[in-house]
């Protein structure tokens, strides 16, 4: 009798630890979702989005893992640097490992380590941050999952979700502009534009002490290990000689789509280079949930400066990105590999004044003996204490025989340029409009005539060249210009009265 009450109390004692082990390791049946972000194209350290557990049947399997593949990324954050577990089922699970990169991906391990239950419980998963910088616009970042072991936790609507869309983040514009060193500088704009709304972040207080709108929590952006505000940089062509750019302190928020009486957003200076070739801002907000739901804009307009004494002409080009680039020991987030966009455009030109001069009549036409001289004094070396300028003449001739233009070596201040037909235009008769590189510039022609055999000249007669006012050499659309054909000067714009017209 007592040897068949041990056998039962041991049947009994292994039905019990069977259904003790049954009810510890129940397998866990989860609904996966997710919140994807959209991230920045070239970004390295882009925040994902949220992945959602949620539990669907009861159950807490004990010593199994989770594990969420961030497919074709590598991540660049830890536990301790941002990644956060959620939900009211992590108190039963936690992140056992963050392992950067692997064959297929980054990943994140959660482990199992007790309770039971979990009945209509969630995890979240949030604050991944990983490098998308080699990634193509449009491209879908996409996180699956798996357990250890394969039977622990089963996931019952999909196992492989989207976290992260690349996106554009930044367009840039230009306004370019054109300048005559004889009168005010126009001041050239570069235009910035948010390539998706909610790409322009402000995580911490800026360098010039705004501080981000974390005091509404409605407004902040969840830091998840940023330290960093965006910020953009600005770089500007090898400027022409005696030639500055300063740009403004802060430039306000110029398109937003919001309207009155919502967020504020700025671009702060956070420094430029001494000759303002180069310029870096920071994005600033008052209300960061405002500011996300639009795509902002900002018209930058540095102040252009030369000397009209030692200036020389010339163009320059500007472009922008993304900053700060991302460098092996960078601890700065977020950071990016952005390239400058767009493809080196022309952002403003500086330009000599010049003197435009018109040669009513000259000619050396064949067979009857005539020639014409023509000279062409620079007068801006005078007793006034004018500042001396110098530059090329541009001769353009109109009519029979007409060569094609000629261009003087360069016309020292207080010299003359000279020349006759018989020599740079040999059976030319017509008119001549000459463009010197200078202000100040007069003409004098002086046409000679033999009727008859021998040395002796029958004609000879003399007449001072006629200053034109200087036209605007960029013909609208329709609309008749001063010039046939196509201007002397493309596309620059000269003001009017920069050279001089004297008293009759």
């Amino acid at each position: 009798m007592r040897g068949k009450i041990k056998v039962v109390s041991f049947v009994l004692c292994a039905v019990f630890m069977l259904g003790l082990a049954s009810t510890v390791n129940a397998q866990i049946n989860w609904n996966v979702s997710s919140n994807p972000n959209q991230v920045t194209q070239y970004g390295v350290t882009e925040l994902m989005g949220r992945v959602r557990l949620q539990a669907a049947a009861p159950g807490t399997t004990v010593g199994s893992t989770i594990t969420i593949t961030y497919q074709g990324v590598t991540i660049k954050n830890t536990a301790a640097t941002g990644i956060t577990l959620g939900g009211t089922a992590s108190g039963t699970v936690a992140i056992s490992q963050v392992v950067p990169s692997t064959g297929t991906g980054g990943q994140v391990v959660l482990a199992v380590t007790g309770g039971t239950g979990l009945v209509a419980d969630e995890l979240t998963i949030d604050g991944v941050r990983a490098d998308v910088s080699t990634l193509a616009l449009a491209t879908d970042v996409q996180a699956s999952l798996s357990s250890t072991s394969s039977t622990a936790n089963t996931f019952v609507n999909v196992s492989v979700v989207r976290v992260a869309t690349v996106n554009k983040a930044l367009d840039v514009a230009m306004t370019a502009s054109s300048s005559v060193f004889c009168l005010n500088p126009n001041n050239p704009t570069i235009t910035l534009t948010e390539g998706f709304s909610g790409a322009f972040v402000q995580y911490v207080t800026s360098a010039a002490g705004s501080v981000p709108s974390s005091a509404n929590p409605t407004a902040a952006r969840v830091k998840y290990g940023a330290n960093r505000n965006i910020r953009l940089s600005i770089v500007v062509s090898t400027l022409p000689t005696d030639t500055t750019l300063t740009w403004p302190v802060t430039v306000p928020i110029d398109i937003d789509g919001a309207g009155p009486g919502t967020a504020t957003s700025s671009l702060e200076l956070v420094a430029q280079s001494a000759s303002g070739d180069n310029a870096l801002y920071e994005f600033t907000t008052t209300d960061q949930g405002v500011s996300d739901q639009f795509a902002e804009v900002f018209a930058v307009t540095p102040t252009l400066v030369f000397n009209p004494d030692t200036s020389e002409p010339g163009s320059t080009t500007a472009q922008a990105r993304l900053e700060p680039q991302d460098t092996p020991t960078s601890t700065e987030v977020p950071r990016f590999n952005h390239p400058y966009i767009p493809p080196a455009t022309t952002f403003f030109t500086v330009n000599k004044c010049t003197t435009n001069l018109l040669f009513t009549f000259v000619t050396n036409a064949t067979g009857v003996g005539f020639d014409s001289g023509i000279a062409i004094a620079n007068t801006s070396q005078d007793p006034y204490g004018t500042a001396p300028q110098h530059g090329t003449i541009t001769a353009y001739f109109y009519g029979t025989n007409a060569p094609a233009p000629l261009t003087s070596a360069d016309v020292p201040a207080g010299s003359v340029w000279a020349n006759s037909l018989s020599t740079i235009a040999p059976g030319f008769q017509g008119y001549i409009i000459a463009i010197a590189q200078f202000q100040y510039a007069h003409g004098y022609a002086f046409i000679t005539g033999k009727y008859n055999a021998g040395s002796v000249y029958d004609v000879a007669e003399g007449y001072v060249a006629v200053v034109i006012p200087d036209p605007t050499f960029t013909p609208l659309a329709g609309v008749a210009h001063r010039y046939a054909g196509p201007p002397p000067q493309n596309n620059i714009a000269i003001p009017p009265s920069s050279g001089e017209q004297l008293g009759q």
